[in-house]
C-alpha cells in the first residue's frame, strides 16, 4: 500500500486554492487560462524538482484545463462565445499546443520565463489601446492559430493573452473573452492528452510529484466555480474602459515579476 506525505498534500492544496482564486478571476475577466499565474506559482512553489521548467508548464496546462472548463461554461451560459471564430481557431491551436508543450522538455527555463515576461508586457500595451471591431471576418484566425497554439503550449498558458487581442479586433470584448476561454480549454486538454499518450517522460515526471500536483489541482478545482463565474459576470456590469485598465495593470505587474525570475534563473 503506497505511503502518502500529508504535509505535502496540505501544502499542495493551499497552493492550489491560492492559484485557483487568482487564476479563476483572471480567466473570467481576461479569457486567459490562468497560465500567467500558474506557471510562476508552480515554478516558485513546487518542491523537490530538478532543474528545468517542463513539469511546471505541464502542471499549468492541466490546471488550465480545469480553469478553462469553468470559465468556458460561465461564458457559454452568458452567450459570450463566437462559434464561427472558435471553429476556425481550434485545429491550429491543438496541433501547435501539443508541439509547444513537448518542446519544453528540451529548453532551459530562462527562455520560458523571459518569453512570458515579454508577452505580458505586450498584452499590457495592447489593452491600453482602444480598438474598433472590424466589419468583416479576416483570415488571420486561420493563419495565426498554429503559432498561437505553439506559444501557448511552450509557455504553459491558455492562449488568451494572444487570442483576446486578436479576436477583439473582429468582435466585442466580451465575445472575444468567452471565445478565447472555450478555445483555451479544448486546446490545453488536447495538448496534455497527446503528450501523455506519446511521450513517456511526462509520465515519469508526474509520478515523482503526484502528491503535490494532485492536491494542487484539487485546490484549483474547489475554488474555480465561484471565482471564474463571478469574474465573468463583471463584463455585464463594468464598463469596458475600466476592465481594460484593470487588465493592463495586472499584466504590467506579471511582466515585471517574470522578468525578475528570468534574471535570477540566468545567474
Amino acid at each position: 500500500m503506497p505511503e502518502f506525505d500529508l504535509n505535502l498534500i496540505v501544502y499542495g492544496l493551499a497552493v492550489g486554492l491560492a492559484a485557483g482564486l487568482i487564476g479563476g478571476m483572471l480567466a473570467g475577466l481576461a479569457g486567459v487560462g490562468g497560465g500567467l499565474v500558474y506557471v510562476p506559482l508552480f515554478y516558485a512553489l513546487m518542491p523537490d524538482i530538478d532543474k528545468g521548467i517542463s513539469m511546471h508548464v505541464f502542471a499549468s496546462m492541466v490546471a488550465i484545463v480545469i480553469t478553462g472548463l469553468f470559465s468556458a461554461r460561465a461564458h457559454w451560459r452568458l452567450q459570450h462565445v463566437n462559434i464561427p471564430g472558435l471553429t476556425q481557431l481550434l485545429p491550429g491551436l491543438i496541433i501547435g499546443a501539443a508541439l509547444g508543450l513537448w518542446s519544453t522538455l528540451h529548453i532551459d527555463e530562462i527562455w520560458v520565463l523571459l518569453c512570458l515576461s515579454l508577452l505580458n508586457a505586450w498584452v499590457a500595451y495592447d489593452y491600453g489601446k482602444r480598438i474598433k471591431p472590424a466589419k468583416s471576418e479576416a483570415p488571420s484566425l486561420h493563419l495565426l492559430s498554429g503559432p498561437i497554439g505553439y506559444i501557448s503550449g511552450f509557455l504553459g498558458i491558455g492562449g488568451g493573452t494572444m487570442l483576446v487581442p486578436l479576436l477583439r479586433r473582429h468582435i466585442k470584448l466580451r465575445l472575444a473573452v468567452g471565445t478565447s476561454a472555450v478555445a483555451g480549454a479544448v486546446m490545453a486538454a488536447s495538448a496534455v492528452t497527446i503528450n501523455v499518450t506519446l511521450e513517456t517522460s511526462w509520465q515519469l515526471q508526474f509520478s515523482a510529484h503526484r502528491e503535490f500536483l494532485l492536491s494542487a489541482w484539487l485546490g484549483i478545482l474547489l475554488i474555480l466555480p465561484a471565482s471564474s463565474t463571478w469574474a465573468a459576470a463583471l463584463h455585464t456590469s463594468v464598463a469596458e474602459l475600466s476592465l481594460r485598465m484593470i487588465l493592463k495593470s495586472i499584466f504590467i505587474a506579471l511582466s515585471a515579476g517574470l522578468f525578475i525570475a528570468a534574471l535570477l534563473a540566468g545567474l
